[in-house]
């Protein structure tokens, strides 16, 4: 009995010591896209209803060099970065706010701080650590050509979700698990 008690251990040892099987290429490009957060964000009991009319603020904003109007809602129900992400696609058919100039911002900034009684807002900007650098990628996947960040921000310790401070409009990185308000693009 005691030779298959040291089979079985040897087989167990050799089990955990070996490296997990490498993941797939989709897998891999979701972990860049956006920053996991184990999947529970605390949101499974309200996470089937859409917000009520009462919970919102819609916004137009044209943008004439552009020939189009980015239409956005603001969301006073507070969720994680993820619930957040989720609840645009699903409700608004769209994804957290990208934002492409001073103007938007400015504007998005000022409604915001009307209709939220938090200081901050979740937008559509992840960040995460590139070497001595940080990478900025917006999560609807349109270009990085603006920002508007905090004085000593982003931070470059880890990956990072990204608010909008309704005060001054300047961006902060913060934890994607922290529950805020957001503003979706559709």
């Amino acid at each position: 009995m005691q030779p298959c008690l040291l089979l079985v251990l040897a087989l167990l040892s050799a089990a955990s010591a070996s490296p997990p099987a490498p993941a797939s290429p989709e897998a891999a490009a979701a972990a860049l896209a956006l920053p996991e957060d184990d999947g529970d964000d605390g949101d499974d009991g309200d996470d089937a209803r859409c917000p009520l009319a009462s919970e919102t603020q819609a916004l137009s904003v044209p943008d004439p060099l552009a020939a189009t109007t980015y239409r956005y809602i603001i969301v006073t129900r507070c969720r994680t970065f993820r619930g957040a992400q989720r609840v645009c696609r699903r409700c608004y058919r769209g994804q957290l706010a990208s934002i492409h100039s001073l103007r938007a911002n400015a504007l998005l900034r000022r409604r915001a701080r009307l209709c939220t009684n938090r200081g901050q807002v979740w937008i559509g900007a992840v960040t995460r650590p590139a070497g001595r650098t940080v990478r900025c990628r917006w999560a609807d996947g349109s270009r990085w050509n603006y920002s508007c960040w905090s004085r000593g921000y982003p931070l470059c310790s880890g990956r990072f979700c990204t608010a909008l401070c309704t005060n001054n409009g300047r961006w902060r990185s913060v934890r994607c698990r922290v529950k805020l308000p957001f503003i979706c693009q559709y």
